[in-house]
């Protein structure tokens, strides 16, 4: 978590957003939701062979894999604001893949107003690749909660999506960002 902290003081949303309000019922109060982001340096991961290949060239990768879209709504009640995200993982299939199944890590973090982490999860997955189909996808639906008094809003929290990415994955992603 601590790792995470630095990069929301720097972040750079691939997308912003979520669409749908709510309210408490029989009260007045129109709360927005808080805003659903992905991080731009996690939002996409290469998965190679093991060993010393990458930098062979791009037979060496097993697979690509991105975080394609999410959508979603926000619902509040006495205890804070319930957040239903919906993500689109989405994998291609590379020259160095042998199986039919690609394992990724992806993450969900609240951070508050002043940027401070309250907390990141991270959530395994498997993407099937069926037959000899070059690109699959999942659907990860996702219910995190934001403890709150009633009636505060959560229009200044956000919540950030993206790959776990182990450190080499994640200057892999910076040192190719821009090709």
């Amino acid at each position: 978590m601590a790792a995470l902290a630095p990069a929301l003081a720097a972040i750079t949303v691939v997308g912003l957003a979520l669409g749908g309000c709510s309210s408490f019922s029989g009260d007045k109060l129109d709360l927005a939701c808080p805003k659903v982001g992905i991080l731009a340096d996690t939002a996409k991961v290469t998965l190679f062979r093991p060993g010393a290949g990458r930098n062979a060239g791009p037979t060496d990768v097993v697979a690509h894999a991105v975080v394609g879209d999410y959508s979603g709504s926000c619902t509040y009640d006495e205890t804070g604001v319930t957040i239903d995200v919906s993500l689109a993982l989405v994998a291609e299939r590379g020259p160095a893949m042998v199986d039919t199944q690609v394992p990724l890590n992806y993450f969900v973090a609240i951070s508050k107003p002043d940027g401070s982490v309250v907390t990141k999860n991270v959530f395994p997955t498997t993407i099937d690749f069926p037959g000899n189909a070059p690109r699959a996808g999942s659907r990860e639906d996702l219910q995190p909660h934001i403890p709150l008094p009633r009636g505060q809003d959560a229009r200044s929290y956000r919540v950030l999506v993206g790959f776990q990415l182990t450190p080499d994955q994640l200057e892999y992603n910076r040192r190719f960002a821009a090709k």
